[in-house]
């Protein structure tokens, strides 16, 4: 079940976390982008910590060794990718039917895709998260779809980078499916008896 409050208080983060998890360009890494973590009401101070020691090492470099970073890690490594249907589905038409679903979802809640990325590229999953308003939308409970493909797809990057789980990029993956998942509440059934 979606906390739609929960998902609602986290929009600026996830536009913040959409930002961190793209490719990198001069306007990634800004002090204002930091300003927004440091500022940032709907998370813990220990989240705040985390998501700003994650920053500073990912700010550390030039931005030509930032892209290198990323390129290496996210593009020209197969077994991480930011596209996270990909990973329980490969090339299979089951993926064709999701990357349409999600597609559909983004047009429905009316925010148009403006890259060429794939609908399921995880920086666009995060930006229609935080751009939407769904909490007086009838339709709200349709993006539970985005959020499972999020879930599904960190879950499997993370299985994959075990032996990379230092490297600041995986640990913000980490990061951004727990704040993700915090927005999910799980129903727990008990036994009337």
């Amino acid at each position: 079940m979606i906390n739609y409050q929960k998902l609602s208080a986290n929009r600026p983060i996830l536009e913040v976390l959409s930002l961190l998890i793209d490719y990198p360009t001069e306007d990634t890494f800004t002090e204002a982008n930091r300003t927004l973590i440091e500022q940032d009401k709907a998370l813990s101070k220990d989240e705040r910590r985390s998501l700003l020691e994650i920053f500073d090492q990912l700010a550390k470099p030039v931005l030509l060794k930032q892209q290198t970073n990323y390129t290496g890690l996210f593009e020209m490594n197969r077994r991480y990718t930011l596209y996270m249907s990909y990973y329980k589905m490969t090339d299979s038409r089951e993926r064709g039917t999701v990357l349409a679903k999600l597609k559909m979802l983004y047009e429905m809640f009316g925010v148009a895709e403006t890259t060429s990325e794939l609908s399921d590229y995880l920086p666009l999953m995060l930006d229609f998260l935080a751009v939407g308003d769904f909490l007086d939308d009838p339709r709200r409970k349709d993006i539970q779809l985005a959020l499972s493909v999020i879930e599904d797809g960190t879950y499997n990057l993370l299985k994959n980078a075990v032996i990379d789980s230092e490297n600041p990029y995986i640990k913000l993956v980490k990061f951004i499916r727990e704040i993700v998942g915090s927005s999910v509440e799980t129903e727990v059934k008990t036994d009337a008896q």
